[in-house]
């Protein structure tokens, strides 16, 4: 099966349709004009009738009767002669009509016919069917007869009438051919400039797809191409940015993993060396970093399993405040070890039922506890605030100095984001937590968001839908 290319393809479109409107007004001319040329001819042929009612009916006023012309034929053609040559004269700037030539002449002559008063023929062929047009002769007030003429329907090959009506066809034969030379041109020439800034797309697309994610196109206008244009740009911006996280995640975790597993070998070699005992203190290290070393793995496991949409959920219909109550209870002794301390904003007997995953909220709230926990600085407080707004309950996490820059705001719940990428594990994290919060609460159909603290900290925001009750009405 033939392939063509899409300039091709447009080329054969365009110039094919070109060609059938071409086809379609030829056919349209050629027709209108036939039969407005036939109906010209009907027009010279009715006056042809209308100067021969008076021809014939001087000639019966002079001689009395149809007898003499009933046995004359030549007569009766010499009766039109004239009529004829007036009507040259008088249409020089008329097209060729029936009454211009001989041949016509002849043709109008055999259609014409005379009858008498009882509809007997005088001088004509008369045929079954009553002439087409018909004038009664009137002489002193009484009818003498009747004129007729029998009206073409066509042209015959032989009349001057078809020839003519041939050299108009092949000047409109020419004309359609010069029409479709010039639509071939035009249809190249569109095609060519239509299918240019799909190659520029196209070549752009190889580009990207070789990994230069930096290239781009310019703007092709307002149309669809345009769009198009715009959505590769985007694309191309958003694969760049991908391809940039990707390559930071894979340093990031290189660098979260090489911590410890350092840490762990130089523990170990000290001991093979002798430097250090397996005692212990030793011992409580090493099983300290490999806690951390499992805890991080475990966090990124959780993480991918969230990214993904694997996460298991098992949602049922729980009280918020319970829940969140629970986890403030399990952190109080940890604060207050770090010297800080939670205001608890929580409404007495206040209840807020959700439709949720209570192990995924627990994680939530853990992950949001230790984040305060572990960057405010001491002495310093937590304040912890609930409300409902709408169809929403609202829990608010506002923390004590120290705050962070307002650029780095947007991406606190990326993977692996610090504010300072110089602090130690121990102090910042490997900053997972906060995207497996995002991702917990997105899927919960709620919402999450950082801004500065009225306290002069961090400040989390947390929206999660409430479960609709429906009451009956009596």
């Amino acid at each position: 099966m033939l392939s063509f290319s899409i300039r091709t393809k447009l080329f054969i479109v365009i110039f094919l349709a070109c060609s059938i409107a071409v086809a379609a007004a030829l056919s349209f001319v050629h027709f209108q004009f036939r039969l407005t040329y036939l109906e010209f001819v009907r027009q010279q042929e009715n006056e042809h009738l209308q100067q021969l009612k008076a021809t014939v009916l001087a000639y019966y006023a002079q001689h009395g009767s149809w007898e003499n012309l009933k046995k004359d034929r030549r007569q009766w053609f010499l009766l039109q002669r004239p009529l004829h040559e007036q009507t040259e004269t008088e249409s020089k700037d008329l097209p060729p009509a029936p009454s211009l030539n001989r041949l016509t002449r002849f043709d109008v002559r055999r259609r014409t016919v005379l009858l008498d008063a009882n509809h007997q023929l005088v001088q004509g062929i008369q045929l079954k069917d009553p002439p087409d047009l018909e004038y009664q002769l009137e002489f002193k007030q009484q009818i003498v007869g009747y004129l007729g003429l029998y009206q073409r329907t066509g042209f015959s090959d032989s009349s001057e009438d078809a020839k003519f009506l041939e050299k108009q066809n092949r000047t409109l034969v020419i004309i359609a051919f010069m029409t479709l030379l010039g639509s071939l041109l035009v249809a190249f020439l569109l095609a060519r400039q239509l299918v240019r800034p799909i190659q520029h797309l196209r070549h752009s697309t190889s580009e990207l797809a070789d990994g230069n994610y930096a290239t781009r196109i310019a703007e092709l206008g307002r149309d669809e191409l345009g769009q198009l244009s715009s959505d590769f740009n985007q694309l191309a911006e958003r694969l760049q940015q991908t391809e940039q996280a990707r390559r930071q995640w894979i340093q990031d975790i290189a660098h979260e993993l090489r911590t410890p597993l350092s840490i762990l070998r130089g523990e170990i070699e000290a001991i093979q060396d002798g430097i250090n005992q397996a005692d212990e203190h030793t011992i409580h290290s090493l099983h300290q970093e490999t806690l951390h070393l499992q805890r991080l793995v475990e966090d990124l496991y959780t993480l991918s399993l969230s990214d993904s949409g694997a996460l298991s959920y098992h949602k049922t219909e729980i009280d918020l405040v319970s829940s969140l109550t629970m986890s403030l209870n399990q952190f109080e002794h940890s604060f207050h070890e770090q010297g800080l301390t939670i205001n608890n904003r929580i409404p007495t007997k206040a209840t807020a039922w959700i439709q949720a995953d209570e192990q995924r909220l627990q994680q939530l709230f853990h992950n949001l506890f230790k984040n305060s926990l572990r960057y405010t600085d001491a002495p310093g407080c937590l304040e912890l605030q609930f409300k409902k707004q709408g169809h929403f309950a609202e829990i608010i996490f506002a923390d004590t100095a120290p705050s962070v820059p307002d650029a780095a705001l947007p991406h606190l719940f990326e993977r692996l984001f610090r504010v300072e990428s110089s602090r130690n594990r121990l102090t910042g994290g490997a900053g997972i937590g906060l995207s497996i919060c995002h991702n917990i609460v997105e899927a919960h159909s709620g919402s999450i968001q950082a801004s500065h603290s009225p306290l002069g900290g961090l400040q989390i925001t947390v929206k999660l839908p409430l479960k609709i009750v429906n009451k009956k009405i009596n």
